[in-house]
């Protein structure tokens, strides 16, 4: 196969923005090889070149907007309590970018009704590990009092995600910066690093 020219974009973006734009008209699961082929203007050679199936299709074109430095950004300062204008700031700055706007969209469509279990699982994968690294922990040895404050948090963090669109306006944003629920948000993150997860009365729960 050629390279493509300087100004033309490659075969597995081609099939990625086609995955991308089928995802928004059907279901995750009915998207066949030929859509994707139709819609990106190739034919079925040149995608068994760099795909074995829509999966791996899929998997590349999701891995694609978790290398973009906003949006882990984003998921990350969940767990940092900055300042309010600091806060605002950051959010505004990030669903005012188009290419973040896209995300946030594409986003949308893995735990949309378009989406499917695994592509969620997929996702909340994603958000739990970037947490962790912040926090140092290893997800082998949390214990179970750990696992379901991460359950818990991620499974809401994955609820904003897929509504952002119509949650994250910037109205909506200038109200949760001066709300406390940031503050609660990243202290029940937060309380993973203590040994079993907060407690009724706020306090460090261990067992001994």
């Amino acid at each position: 196969m050629g390279r493509p020219k300087a100004d033309e974009k490659s075969a597995p973006l081609k099939m990625q923005e086609a995955f991308w734009t089928l995802l928004e008209r059907k279901p995750y699961a009915q998207i066949t090889i030929s859509d994707i082929t139709r819609e990106s203007g190739l034919n079925r050679s040149a995608f068994y070149y760099h795909y074995g199936n829509i999966p791996e299709l899929a998997d590349d074109a999701i891995a694609a907007i978790y290398k973009e430095p906003g949006v882990t950004a984003f998921i990350a300062r969940v767990i940092r309590q900055d300042n309010v204008d600091s806060l605002r700031d950051n959010a505004l700055l990030f669903i005012g970018k188009p290419e973040h706007a896209a995300s946030i969209r594409r986003l949308s469509l893995i735990i949309g009704s378009h989406g499917s279990t695994g592509l969620t699982e997929q996702l909340k994968s994603y958000v739990t590990g970037i947490w962790l690294t912040i926090l140092g922990l290893d997800p082998d040895g949390l214990n179970p009092g750990q696992r379901l404050v991460l359950e818990y948090a991620a499974g809401g963090m994955i609820g904003v995600l897929g509504k952002a669109r119509t949650l994250l306006t910037a109205e909506a944003v200038e109200w949760l910066a001066h709300s406390g629920l940031p503050g609660i948000i990243a202290q029940l993150i937060n309380s993973l690093k203590e040994d079993g997860g907060p407690t009724r009365n706020g306090t460090e729960a261990k067992r001994h």
